[in-house]
């Protein structure tokens, strides 16, 4: 086992190290994009108000073991990783009932929970792989394909996430300030309210 083990740790190598004699290059006659399906425009009920947006990047990695008669080889196990910034935009439901309320010359709204817009924004274009690490004598496995795939899952947890949403929240309550106010000063119901009034925000469970 331990002459097994020497064998696959001397056929180890970091895939993209190599220098290569082959290189690629693009056929712009055969490369482009085009629909597989015919395009359909979907009415979202009651409208929705952007309100805050969190950006930043972030990495996803696989690793997949090897296996030989049910047994993990995890001296050659296969790891891919890719990092791609991305954008969560939270929204606010305009169709909903808000609770405003007028105390003492002080706007008070009770607004809808954040909702992320999903799937979650990425910019492919800045889109980078890791080197894939990986046995020699083994064809691939597929954990660059699981990473690429991962994206999208694991930023809807993200953009879930409570602690996600509370970092969005007091630039969101801003945004909703704003729209509240120049929707408040065209309402003949708060005629004594002063266009300076302050105004304060609450979503559900506040």
């Amino acid at each position: 086992m331990a002459a097994l083990v020497l064998l696959a740790a001397g056929f180890f190598v970091v895939k993209g190290t190599m220098p290569s004699l082959f290189g690629a290059k693009v056929s712009e006659e055969e490369s482009g994009s085009a629909d597989t399906s015919f395009p359909a425009v979907i009415r979202i009920k009651g409208g929705l108000l952007e309100v805050a947006s969190v950006t930043g990047e972030r990495s996803f990695a696989k690793a997949i073991d090897p296996q030989f008669a049910a047994f993990a080889l995890e001296y050659c196990r296969e790891k891919a990783s890719v990092t791609v910034p991305y954008k969560i935009t939270y929204r606010v439901r305009v169709g909903e009932r808000w609770i405003v309320s007028i105390y003492r010359g002080r706007l008070i709204a009770k607004v809808p929970e954040l909702e992320p817009s999903l799937p979650v924004a990425i910019n492919t274009a800045k889109l980078r792989r890791g080197a894939m690490e990986k046995c020699l004598f083994v064809p691939e496995m597929g954990a660059m394909d699981r990473a690429l795939k991962s994206i999208s899952p694991e930023l809807a947890k993200l953009a879930n996430n409570d602690r996600t949403k509370d970092f969005a929240r007091p630039e969101a309550r801003k945004t909703v300030a704003e729209f509240l106010r120049v929707w408040a000063l065209e309402q003949k119901a708060y005629p004594g309210l002063a266009p300076d009034a302050p105004i304060t925000v609450m979503f559900p469970g506040e």
